[in-house]
């Protein structure tokens, strides 16, 4: 596989699969009140926009299907449920008849043919999708509150630098712009770079920027969730997801915890 910027394929799986690369496996407290979410307010009130931090955290999983449509490829879904109380995950991809588990510490796969690494893939579309309430994990530091506008896009959105203190999962040089609506309060973008080690070429230490814009949002179980968001490359569409099948209460199997035999572990380096 080609190590330069220049081959699309692969730096379309570092953009698609961005939210990976910023996996923090340290799950979020249980116990929360309004009064101790962290960040500048326009942060509280994405929160609250959103459906809040306890109803979120009081799902026992989370559970979604994605489908990535990228021009002159056939769609790519996977299928995904975390545990929120460790951050938990398996991932099955039906097309590919693949399927790889993240138990916290380690991430192992099975007929797996992605050129990623499941441990970077582990936690990717979780995070990806759930944002909002993510910016309330420990380890996180959000930025004080400035202004960016969109891709074609006239307006004029508060933006927020969403980083990450030493030691905060795999990859803590990640960054995440995010981009809130000023009057609905709900997040409407976010840039974002990839700092995962495997995944980049010699002497790089980020992927470019890149900027994904939620299309459209839907409310199941009183959160309000993104069910279409399409990536940008500069001004132009890169690709497109559906996210679909959203559950807050699907029991996680806890037997995909346990590595079966034939499995692969995953030695990459984050």
């Amino acid at each position: 596989m080609s190590r330069r910027w220049s081959d699309r394929g692969i730096l379309f799986l570092c953009i698609m699969f961005a939210t990976g690369c910023a996996k923090k496996e340290t799950a979020a407290p249980k116990s929360e009140t309004a009064a101790l979410l962290q960040g500048p307010q326009i942060v509280r009130d994405m929160v609250a926009a959103h459906g809040g931090i306890r109803a979120w955290r009081s799902a026992p999983t989370v559970a979604f299907e994605d489908q990535f449509d990228i021009p002159g490829q056939p769609p790519q879904v996977s299928r995904v449920v975390v545990e929120q109380a460790r951050r938990r995950a398996y991932i099955d991809l039906p097309e590919a008849s693949s399927s790889m588990s993240w138990d916290g510490e380690k991430a192992w796969s099975t007929n797996w043919q992605s050129p990623l690494p499941p441990r970077f893939l582990a936690l990717l579309n979780y995070y990806f999708v759930d944002l909002p309430w993510l910016t309330q994990d420990p380890g996180v530091k959000l930025g004080e509150p400035s202004t960016g506008k969109l891709v074609g896009d006239p307006t004029e959105y508060t933006t927020v630098m969403m980083t990450f203190m030493p030691g905060t999962g795999d990859t803590p040089d990640d960054y995440y712009r995010l981009y809130i609506d000023p009057t609905s309060k709900q997040l409407k973008g976010c840039a974002y770079v990839v700092t995962y080690k495997a995944l980049l070429p010699e002497g790089v230490t980020s992927t470019p920027e890149h900027i994904v814009v939620y299309d459209e949002m839907a409310t199941v179980s009183g959160l309000l969730v993104p069910t279409r968001y399409t990536i940008y490359e500069g001004d132009a569409v890169y690709a497109k997801c559906t996210i679909r099948n959203w559950a807050f209460d699907r029991p996680f199997d806890e037997a995909r915890m346990a590595m079966p035999q034939g499995a692969t572990l995953d030695t990459s380096t984050p």
